[in-house]
């Protein structure tokens, strides 16, 4: 059984520190503008965006919340967070997205949330390789340097 949520918005964003911290973890933004571009007009077309939980429900385009892994452990640091993959078919790059309060009313006047693309980033990075993942102390080190660099984009 599919639990897919629509998520009404205003519009779709690119955070302005996308490229700087889509670099930091190793990806030239400027090599994705197609992608970039066609997974935001998609969006701006929808309205909405579509929030999958199961990877049985998962289609390109739609995003997944970031806050709980694959075994169901919190990431609590990933509160609020979602992520999509970029490039249909790949398993990476990852785009990370957060959504915030718009005063501007593009599509609806039920949206009252944007998404903002905030930056490029692979699995292992994001979500820890296995040895990390066994590591606690290793595990919140690699999400306090991804929480840092989402307060960045949230100060931009």
């Amino acid at each position: 059984m599919s639990n897919i949520e629509q998520k009404p918005i205003t519009r779709a964003l690119v955070n302005p520190s996308f490229q700087e911290i889509s670099d930091y973890f190793g990806y030239d933004s400027t090599k994705y503008v197609p992608e970039i571009a066609a997974l935001l007009q998609q969006w701006t077309d929808q309205g909405h965006v579509e929030v999958y939980q199961t990877i049985q429900d998962r289609e390109y385009g739609m995003i997944k919340s970031s806050e709980l892994n694959s075994k169901g452990v919190l990431a609590p640091y990933y509160i609020g967070l979602y992520h999509a993959r970029l490039v249909e078919g790949e398993h990476d790059p990852l785009v990370v997205v957060k959504f915030y309060e718009d005063e501007i009313q593009y599509h609806t006047e039920s949206a009252t949330e944007a998404v903002d693309m905030r930056f490029m980033i692979d699995h292992e990075d994001f979500f820890g390789t296995a040895s990390v993942k066994r590591d606690p102390a290793a595990l919140r080190e690699m999400w306090l340097e991804v929480k840092g660099k989402i307060d960045e984009g949230d100060s931009s």
